[in-house]
């Protein structure tokens, strides 16, 4: 388990589907559980799923007695209407809401009036179980793990940086116990094809290892945010090491920056960074290249617990400046001294959580970030006009469910703003489980959900 917190192969054919409402195979149909007594269940027999913002309804004429010209599915949220022939039997709607009932009606239509109406009453999740599927297969790549972080590649792939991970195969949903947990691992993903990448320094070695480390045991990366610049890839490795016994005995050291050669992603040095200041501060934990400064960010805990305070420092460089020199904001502006920085304005509500995001979108700058409390499921953006803030739009754009299981609970939601759909952006979610065992033998408490959220939702009120 990445205890950071303890802390498009098949979007193609979404795409084509979203684009059809008849196209679905019909596979993985669930009965409409809301509607048992429906009046006009003796017409129609109608069944739905579900893969992110969409839903594909089927459905089976009952009988040969009602005359009409058409059927009319009407989703009655967003007042979204669909026409289709006599003789279709399926339909799928887009950009459905996440998390609450929604009704939709098929009707009967002649002559362009309703002579018949199924109601029905959907809920999905939200989750993109084939995006998840595609980056964590069950087997020949990574197939379990948490981090999750991505930066896109010029050459249109993505690394997915990735905590304590899994890569053996995975049968019936569950894993052998004897698989070996690897620190970190890499996944390249390249138009829905993904590759790991690990044994850096020989078999069972990690993605990345600490210069002079032979026992991962005891010391170890994971990480933290990265980027690009021309053809090299920067990648922040928080150094961590085994302080006391047991799961939660993990402890903070430094961080370094691993420099790699694109497109092969070969490893160049690995440098400290030059901030030499708290270690209750990490930066690294975001990061954003724009023009001719790297942004670095650094999350900061106040208190632990109950009521949970957590701060967002920010430093800049240039490249010549990366491995020797940083500034940081301290309220009015850039000061060389680190002691005289200050947590960034607008986002005291949220305690933000170890690993997060900021990103750039139309011409915002985003934070993203999961509420840092345990067993909240609270996934929150803010926007700014500048990378330091202030921040400020709070919205709440997903709640997650599985912490409500037992012994189940997720954190360190990510945003993939790379991967884009219909104006919408991609967000991924760690969930884990605190019973190893279990873990084992169900690997999906052990691996990253994804879902989708609407650019507008995060920019606009």
């Amino acid at each position: 388990m990445n205890l950071q917190i303890k802390s498009m192969i098949l979007l193609g054919i979404i795409l084509s589907m979203l684009i059809s409402c008849k196209d679905d195979d019909g596979t993985n149909l669930r009965p409409n559980i809301f509607n048992e007594d429906n009046e006009n269940s003796t017409l129609l027999s109608v069944k739905y799923t579900s893969n992110a913002d969409s839903v594909i309804l089927t459905w089976e004429l009952l009988t040969d007695t009602v005359t009409f010209d058409h059927f009319q599915v009407s989703e009655e949220k967003s007042n979204k209407i669909v026409q289709l022939g006599h003789d279709d039997t399926k339909c799928i709607l887009t950009h459905f809401p996440y998390q609450e009932l929604v009704p939709i009606s098929i009707s009967f239509m002649k002559n362009e009036k309703a002579i018949n109406t199924y109601t029905l009453n959907v809920m999905i999740d939200g989750l993109d179980t084939i995006f998840a599927h595609t980056l964590i297969p069950d087997r020949g790549s990574v197939t379990g793990g948490d981090g999750t972080y991505s930066i896109a590649l010029p050459d249109g792939r993505s690394i997915f940086l990735m905590g304590d991970s899994f890569i053996g195969p995975v049968t019936d949903g569950a894993r052998s116990m004897q698989d070996h947990m690897f620190r970190n691992t890499y996944i390249l993903y390249d138009e829905g094809q993904v590759s790991g990448i690990y044994n850096a320094n020989g078999d069972k070695t990690s993605a990345a290892v600490p210069p002079g480390v032979t026992d991962e045991g005891q010391k170890w990366y994971w990480p933290g945010h990265g980027f690009v610049n021309d053809n090299k890839l920067y990648i922040f490795q928080t150094l961590m090491y085994q302080g006391e016994a047991g799961m939660w005995g993990f402890r903070y050291e430094k961080t370094d920056i691993l420099e790699y050669n694109l497109p092969n992603i070969e490893l160049v040095q690995t440098v400290d960074i030059p901030f030499q200041g708290s270690p209750d501060i990490h930066y690294g934990m975001a990061a954003l290249k724009e023009d001719d400064y790297v942004y670095i960010y650094a999350q900061v805990d106040i208190e632990n617990g109950l009521n949970t305070i957590s701060d967002v420092l920010v430093a800049r460089t240039t490249m010549e400046d990366l491995y020797t020199k940083w500034e940081y904001f301290d309220g009015s502006g850039w000061s060389q001294n680190s002691s005289d920085a200050v947590k960034l304005e607008g986002l005291s509500s949220v305690p933000v959580s170890s690993q997060f995001n900021v990103f750039k979108l139309n011409g915002k700058y985003v934070l993203l970030t999961q509420k840092k409390q345990f067993l909240s499921g609270e996934i929150y953006t803010f926007i700014a006009d500048s990378p330091q803030g202030p921040w400020y739009n709070k919205q709440l754009i997903y709640n997650t469910q599985e912490q409500n299981t037992p012994d189940i609970f997720t954190y360190n939601a990510m945003a993939h703003p790379q991967f884009t759909k219909d104006g919408m952006i991609l967000i991924s979610y760690n969930i884990n489980n605190g019973d190893f065992v279990k873990q084992h033998e169900d690997v999906s408490t052990y691996r990253p959900k994804f879902f989708w959220v609407e650019i507008d939702k995060i920019l606009n009120n």
